[in-house]
């Protein structure tokens, strides 16, 4: 009999963040036959391996894989594995709060006759209650805008992923967005904004090394500009987030090239990426709003 829910932990095999993240799982007191919880670790750590080995001796529950996929592709390759009701992706730094699986099973339950899309955005959005139902596909990705990028809020059906064929290619950076975008059609779209999930801090652990803003200035708005020209999302929608990503993009310029903060990200081409999507003047307008904004919360720091 399948569970209600898995979850889903692609990984790189950082033993700091992820076993952190497994107690905080098992931690929450649910039966343990109610849910399962997926490891796909594509690093190549053996004293991370041995201990995933170790800790797996002590529950039923737990799938670990060793996989070999390129960048974020391992994602793809839990949710394949699953077998719960519903599929909820956990980040390998966040830990779950006190009570959070029980959220999720009560989700599962109170929605699983209507089967609606939803995105847990972890009190990252603003909207007038905790949860809220939107009835357009349009309306819900507006109201996310640029967290759509992000796969930590993602939760979904496991019949609705079984939709997806089996031979799609997905997106080597975004590739939930084929997950979260594919069901365009649906009655009820909800944003759980609930804080259930705590992010564990970074340290000098290397985040990731891809190209970020490739990635969120080029690669992203061009999957926006799909979902525009299908028509599944309005020109006043994509302009909304294309704007707000900006936002994130001179964010990430701000802080790595303009202040020089450590990072493994790649920040060579901001130059070259900026400018497909985007003028230089909106960029110019942006980094300087960016940097006023510094400069007074540094001034009132210093005024305390």
């Amino acid at each position: 009999m399948a569970c209600l829910i898995s979850l889903c932990i692609p990984t790189n095999g950082v033993s700091q963040w992820i076993f952190p993240v497994l107690d905080s799982i098992f931690a929450q007191g649910i039966e343990e036959t109610l849910f399962e919880v997926i490891v796909i670790d594509d690093g190549n750590n053996e004293s991370f391996y041995e201990k995933m080995t170790d800790y797996c001796a002590g529950h039923s529950n737990i799938v670990y894989e060793k996989a070999n996929t390129p960048l974020f592709q391992n994602e793809i390759e839990a949710y394949k594995r699953a077998g719960g009701e519903f599929i909820k992706f956990i980040n390998h730094r966040t830990v779950l709060r006190q009570g959070t699986l029980a959220e999720y099973i009560s989700f599962i339950q109170k929605y699983r006759d209507s089967k609606p899309i939803v995105y847990f955005a972890n009190g990252t959005v603003r909207q007038k209650e905790e949860v809220c139902e939107y009835c357009s596909f349009d309306e819900y990705v507006k109201n996310l805008s640029i967290r759509t990028s992000w796969s930590t809020g993602m939760g979904f059906w496991r019949e609705d992923f079984e939709k997806i064929p089996k031979d799609t290619v997905y997106n080597e950076l975004f590739p939930h967005t084929k997950v979260l975008f594919h069901e365009r059609k649906r009655e009820k779209y909800v944003i759980d904004n609930r804080r259930l999930l705590d992010e564990m801090p970074e340290g000098n652990i290397p985040k990731g090394a891809y190209d970020v803003f490739y990635a969120f200035a080029v690669e992203y708005p061009a999957i926006l500009c799909d979902l525009l020209r299908s028509k599944d999302i309005s020109a006043d929608t994509f302009l909304s987030v294309k704007k707000d990503t900006l936002e994130f993009v001179m964010e990430q310029y701000f802080a790595y090239v303009v202040r020089k903060r450590p990072c493994s990200y790649d920040t060579s081409t901001f130059e070259k990426s900026i400018r497909i999507f985007y003028s230089r003047a909106e960029a110019s307008a942006c980094l300087r709003r960016l940097t006023w904004k510094h400069i007074k919360e540094k001034f009132c720091k210093k005024s305390r």
